[in-house]
């Protein structure tokens, strides 16, 4: 019994153990939740193989007759999966596997990193909390949330190694992942107060620290460049947004008006599990009771930064799962710091984070396959490639700015909701390079005065250019 307890007080047990449940379907097309998301991400991977492999011109599949060029994050995971593709081929399993992999390595430091701030016990079980909780479906997923979080985990683990020892490789080390992190997705900012501690300016240690907040600075500013000058500078050159933030009282408005979907991302979407949640407000109260200064501290410069991207957002927060993702650590030390309390009880412990992991894998389980009026658009590929050129652009009608179906139909173009129906915006469209059109017939079923190149009970592709159409 002792031995196999041994195992199970490991948390790279735990890890390797949530590794392996979720290669189930890694070969899974990005037809689960947030398709969209994830085509987007994709589709500027597969741009940098078929069109142009320049890292600072990222380019989505929804382009129309332009290039597509597209202001988006610092596009690191987009090259990432470019790369293993270029070896592995087009699998899915290649990109889902990148993503898992990087976030199982930043909870190995994320737990590092609490042991040292707080005890391993907390660190135990914040790291389960947190491993199962919406991060544990989004670690699959071809989106920079988790990745980016991940990436800024590790990086502050090494600044504190960098502290205490003041290493090239852990210097490097710090300003290479934290750099990348906030590059990869700026709410990745809300990791920062885990790194509150290296502000310790006694003489001793000065050197270091100061060189720590030249190099986290530059990474600062890295992401100011990024997101406040390219940008910005992308948008208005080439008019293809991915984001679109608010005022702060327009943000504000927005979420007043959206509170109960508010509250959602916080529960049941955040923690998965209504047990770790429980914890987590625990944590919150037995925290201001004994007056602990570092989980208090944590969590209010964590919500401070959190308020203010939730006011930058609105709605956009108040609509998205995967938003709440970068507060989601702060959460689990609060409710890892409660559940430590059963620690002395070693039993009692461990089986309220099997509990836990149950409870929450079950709810993220639904989400290890393609629903069955999605299976469809697996053939969208076997169409185009039959009668569409893979430099031809195409319409899809996902509806506007949708790239999943485009996407899955490994083509570029326009993605409409119901523009089609208008023949004479379509031949405009078509003296600037459209040429097909693959009609969703469950989205609209009736018929426009093109020749059909293919027709079945789900799709109907129509050729817009060509000598019987001109006649």
């Amino acid at each position: 019994m002792i031995k196999y307890l041994k195992v199970v007080t490991d948390i790279r047990f735990w890890i390797f153990v949530f590794f392996i449940i979720r290669l189930e379907t890694i070969n899974l097309p990005p037809l689960d939740e947030h398709a969209w998301r994830q085509s987007i991400t994709l589709g500027v991977a597969r741009n940098y193989s078929e069109v142009d492999a320049t890292f600072w011109e990222p380019k989505t599949v929804i382009c129309d007759s332009r290039d597509g060029i597209l202001a988006q994050e610092f596009p690191i995971l987009n090259y990432l999966i470019f790369i293993f593709w270029s070896i592995f081929g087009e699998q899915n399993w290649v990109f889902r596997l990148i993503v898992l992999t990087t976030s199982s390595i930043g909870l190995v430091y994320f737990f590092h990193l609490l042991k040292r701030l707080f005890n391993a016990d907390i660190a135990f079980a914040s790291v389960i909390v947190f491993a199962v909780s919406v991060s544990f479906i989004y670690s699959r997923k071809a989106m920079p949330d988790v990745f980016s979080v991940s990436l800024c985990i590790i990086a502050i683990e090494y600044a504190y190694r960098f502290k205490y020892n003041s290493n090239f490789l852990n210097g490097l080390s710090f300003f290479i992942l934290l750099s990348l992190g906030l590059l990869s997705k700026m709410p990745a900012a809300m990791l920062l107060p885990f790194g509150w501690w290296l502000l310790d300016f006694r003489k001793e240690g000065l050197k270091n620290i100061l060189k720590l907040l030249l190099l986290g600075f530059i990474a600062l500013l890295m992401m100011f460049l990024w997101y406040w000058v390219w940008v910005p500078w992308a948008e208005k050159t080439y008019h293809f947004r991915l984001f679109y933030p608010t005022s702060l009282l327009e943000g504000y408005l927005e979420l007043k008006e959206n509170l109960q979907d508010l509250g959602k991302r916080f529960y049941p979407i955040a923690l998965t599990s209504t047990i770790s949640f429980l914890f987590c407000l625990l944590g919150v109260v037995l925290a201001l009771i004994k007056k602990e200064r570092k989980i208090i501290i944590l969590f209010l410069l964590s919500s401070f930064i959190l308020i203010f991207f939730m006011l930058k957002t609105g709605r956009v927060f108040s609509g998205h799962d995967y938003y709440i993702i970068p507060f989601v650590p702060t959460m689990s030390v609060m409710a890892g710091y409660a559940i430590s309390f059963l620690s002395q009880w070693k039993y009692v412990f461990y089986a309220i984070l099997i509990v836990i992991s149950v409870e929450a894998i079950k709810v993220h389980k639904n989400d290890f396959f393609v629903a069955d009026f999605n299976r469809k658009y697996l053939r969208l590929e076997s169409i185009t490639e039959k009668y569409v050129k893979k430099s031809d652009r195409i319409l899809v009608n996902s509806g506007e700015g949708q790239p999943w179906m485009m996407y899955l139909a490994k083509r570029r173009g326009w993605s409409v909701s119901d523009r089609m129906k208008d023949t004479s915006w379509v031949n405009g469209e078509s003296a600037v390079g459209l040429k097909y059109l693959l009609i969703d017939k469950s989205k609209w079923n009736d018929t426009i005065p093109y020749p059909v190149l293919y027709d079945d009970i789900d799709f109907r592709l129509y050729e817009v250019q060509s000598e019987r159409v001109k006649q």
